[in-house]
């Protein structure tokens, strides 16, 4: 592919220096020579020591000749003049000649039409003019020849000595004749090149100016020593952020802001000493409109001499390259900063290239889990370094995704791995491998990953022992168990989905893999807080994620630091071990909560190790990994754990005290008082572990409902009447019963009254009424439970029906496991049914639901909880 270079500043001043064509360029009033070209210079007689002189002070024998005064009259009125076959009285050698031109005077315009100079053309046609007076004497001869043929034909006869002289003179007229037919062909060919002149001064004229003014490189000449701007190109105006008005102003009053910057001085020592200067990627400041804007320039400074070697302008030709400068600089950081998370980062990698999979690549968390450096590795084959791989599942897994192309992985694998020192042992890891491809689409090499999640697992697994102990040492807690088996599934849950994450982040290096630019993109991919710190443990770094979460900029988290977002009793824990791991030199792994945008705090997992290049640590690269949800995990299973606790061994105590009594009583009369609050607890008990078992029911889809006709009435009176029977301090007031036949689940809607009218006694120790009201509206059945009591805050009821929710949990004021509610819930939703709650502090509460008298024949309802205004609605398929 052809390649187009740009001409220097050297190269353009030699093309229109030595360009064979005469011109001239003139600027003001005064007629400054501004350029000549040899050809010019020779007409004039004169040297180069002419450019910058005024033209009459240049060539002083023009003062009195037309010529000076045409120049003016067509910059005074922009019209070009010509002119042909004009003598010049010119001063050659000590000797003043005349000579014959054919000149123009054209003014030049620049963008704004004004004119701020004139070329000045000319051709020498002296030979012409010359050539043309000759003819006209030999036509004059000529004339003169016949006249005396006439006169020698009269006197031939009387004179015949003159028939010899007429002989020599015809001979003359021969000579005259053939000289005739020279001058005439000369007088042709000097047309001929006056013509071809005129048509290459023409295009060499277009050229130059597009040259200079569009030429993809930016040109000035600068005058003297204070560096008045002679000329400047568009593209030389485009860098300084001006436009032509800055022409013929010095360069520092021109641009001010070069006021200490390095281009001036740079530019008086060219002139100084002659020798031209050459700059690569310079920086430098200039005004754009009243912004500094910061560049970068390659430029040559060119000193232009006189005969004498006086330097008398600079040529100045530059090239700006600022986007190549920032986009190289950019490169650099981002590869710098990609190199320093893959080598530092906690996830073991590894390159194998080809299908004898050669360990090329490896980061320092690999050699960790493999227990060998880079010397006992790199350049060998992965069975000869492991060499019990083989019988295990790896190298044919590696082999397949050199077939297919095709990356895979697996969560938890066991692997065995030998040690130096002999012996063996057996990790889990989560690993995956990714094809690199070449270009034409083949499988080079494979990006193996590996996060050892030994621990991880050995934890589960304890903890699995731990719940499968818990559950032999009681049997009606087994609902209680699923539950945690549940809440152990969701930390797993999230266990897959850090693999999951770590996939992701495999599968954008892959993508990223030849994209330099891209590979900037890969630290805001991983959706995990990252970070680098410099040496001395300063942040320096953090990716999106850090700033999406903190609601500040980059730089106002760098300028902050961590203690600025680290909860208060979290900090000193973190400052020491980020402290002991800088002096140490070792991973720095804490827990700690972070505060968000929104002020509130989230536990966060914080991972950093050091990037060591010759024995010395060069930066530490960090992650925080959200753990909010398997520390909320853990802490409902405690508080689970410590309510279910509380409530089954309230009721066995009471038994067990109440058993004792009977076994030792001796007056019957009093065994039967005993037996009844035995009873009375072993209902609650049983009431209780019912109320596990249906959630447990519920969360399996196993809970069964029979929907028969019955009366709602009786089932009104029958709950009234069972919980006044219970219930010695209140009184519980039927206002009105809808008397109409219902198709439900008798059993369960019943369960749900009594949990409504259990709660409103409970939870209203001073009152003294309950109140219970039904009645039919829009083809529905309202049902109302109202108390006297400790009423419930707006910020508490929308939570009321979650399951094991507890308004009061720390203080064990009321008995329960926060269930009742849940169940009650799921059991109107099942119904097609609606609840919801009017509550005041310090006032008491009014629970609502309603039931639908015409219900739909499929399961499925949608439940709106409306508290005030307030409507949340729970969707719902079974």
């Amino acid at each position: 592919m052809n390649k187009t270079s740009l001409l220097s500043c050297d190269q353009l001043l030699d093309i229109f220096s030595s360009s064979h064509i005469a011109t001239a360029i003139y600027t003001t009033d005064d007629l400054i020579i501004e350029a000549v070209t040899d050809a010019m210079l020779a007409f004039w007689g004169k040297g180069r020591e002419v450019v910058g002189l005024p033209l009459r002070q240049a060539i002083p024998e023009l003062v009195g000749q037309p010529f000076i005064d045409q120049m003016r009259n067509a910059l005074a009125s922009g019209v070009t003049y010509k002119s042909t076959d004009t003598p010049a009285q010119l001063l050659i050698d000590g000797e003043l000649s005349t000579f014959y031109y054919d000149y123009e005077y054209r003014p030049i315009r620049n963008a704004d039409g004004d004119i701020y100079c004139l070329i000045h053309y000319a051709t020498d046609v002296t030979d012409r003019v010359i050539g043309q007076q000759a003819i006209l004497l030999e036509r004059e001869s000529r004339q003169k020849w016949e006249r005396e043929q006439e006169l020698n034909e009269e006197l031939a006869a009387s004179n015949e000595e003159l028939a010899s002289a007429n002989e020599e003179l015809a001979a003359t007229n021969e000579e005259l004749f053939q000289t005739q037919q020279q001058l005439n062909d000369l007088n042709n060919d000097l047309e001929a090149r006056v013509a071809e002149r005129t048509q290459d001064l023409e295009e060499s004229e277009s050229r130059l100016r597009y040259m200079i003014d569009d030429a993809p490189v930016a040109i000035a000449i600068f005058n003297g020593r204070d560096l008045v701007i002679e000329a400047a190109n568009q593209y030389m105006l485009r860098i300084w952020g001006k436009n032509t008005e800055v022409i013929g102003k010095p360069l520092l009053q021109a641009n001010p802001e070069l006021e200490g910057q390095s281009f001036i001085p740079l530019m008086l020592d060219v002139f100084d000493t002659g020798e031209a200067f050459e700059g690569k990627e310079v920086k430098g400041l200039m005004d754009h409109h009243g912004e500094l804007r910061e560049i970068f320039t390659n430029f040559t400074y060119k000193p232009l001499k006189d005969e004498n070697g006086k330097v008398y302008s600079l040529m100045v030709v530059a090239h700006e390259v600022t986007e190549q400068v920032l986009a190289r600089r950019a490169v650099e950081a981002a590869r710098y900063r990609l190199e320093a998370m893959v080598t530092t980062t906690p996830v073991a990698m590894t390159i194998l290239h080809g299908r004898d999979l050669i360990i090329e690549q490896a980061n320092a968390a690999m050699y960790q889990i493999w227990q060998r450096d880079a010397g006992m590795t790199l350049g060998k084959k992965l069975v000869d370094v492991f060499p019990e791989l083989i019988g295990q599942p790896f190298p044919d897994l590696l082999a397949n995704v050199f077939d297919t192309g095709k990356p895979v992985s697996f969560p938890e694998l066991p692997v065995t791995i030998g040690l130096t020192d002999g012996t063996s042992k057996e990790i889990f890891v989560n690993f995956s491998y990714d094809p690199i491809f070449t270009k034409a689409g083949e499988v080079e090499s494979i990006l193996a990953s590996v996060i050892d999640v030994t621990a991880s697992v050995t934890a589960r697994r304890e903890l699995e022992l731990s719940e499968q102990q818990l559950q032999a040492s009681t049997e009606e807690l087994a609902a209680a168990n699923e539950e945690l088996t549940a809440i152990n599934e969701e930390m797993v849950a999230s266990n897959e989905e850090l693999i999951s994450t770590q996939d992701h982040l495999h599968a954008t290096i892959e993508m990223l893999n030849d994209s330099q630019e891209r590979f900037s993109f890969l630290l805001n991919s991983i959706p995990q807080q990252v970070w680098t710190a410099d040496t001395e443990g300063a942040i320096d770094y953090v990716n999106d994620i850090v700033c999406d979460d903190f609601g500040f900029e980059m730089n106002e988290i760098i300028g902050q630091g961590w203690q600025n977002f680290i909860h208060p009793d979290d900090l000193p824990k973190a400052l020491e071990k980020w402290v002991q791991a800088l002096n140490t030199g070792t991973e720095y792994v804490v827990e700690f909560r972070l505060r968000f945008a929104d002020g509130v705090y989230h536990w966060h997992l914080a991972r950093a190790k050091p990037l060591v290049e010759n024995d010395k640590i060069q930066l530490w690269i960090g992650t925080n990994t959200n753990i909010e949800l398997q520390k909320n995990n853990e802490q409902k299973k405690d508080e689970f754990l410590s309510i279910a606790s509380h409530e089954l061994k309230t009721p066995l105590t009471s038994i067990k005290a109440f058993n004792q009594l009977i076994r030792r009583g001796t007056i019957p009369d009093t065994l039967a008082g005993f037996a009844q609050k035995s009873a009375d607890h072993i209902q609650r008990l049983e009431k209780l572990i019912a109320d596990l078992l249906d959630v447990t029911k519920m969360n399996s889809g196993k809970l069964e409902y029979t929907m028969q006709p019955f009366s709602f009435k009786k089932m009104l009176t029958d709950s009234v009447e069972n919980i006044q029977h219970f219930s010695g301090t209140h009184q519980i007031i039927l206002q009105n019963a809808v008397d109409l036949e219902f198709t439900g689940d008798h059993f369960r809607l019943e369960q749900v009254l009594n949990n409504f009218l259990t709660n409103a006694v409970k939870y209203s120790p001073k009152g003294e009424r309950v109140i219970i009201d039904s009645q039919v509206n829009d083809n529905e059945i309202i049902v109302s439970v109202q108390d006297f009591g400790i009423g419930i805050s707006q910020s508490h009821i929308d939570k009321l029906f979650d399951r094991y929710y507890r308004v009061d949990n720390t203080s064990m004021r009321f008995e329960g496991l926060g269930l009742g509610l849940f169940i009650s819930s799921e059991i109107l939703k099942r119904h097609q049914g609606r609840v919801w709650i009017e509550s005041e502090p310090d006032k008491g509460s009014t629970f609502y639901f309603s039931l639908p008298i015409v219900q739909a024949e499929h399961g499925g309802a949608q439940m709106d909880l409306s508290v005030k205004g307030i409507d949340i609605a729970v969707n719902e398929n079974n």
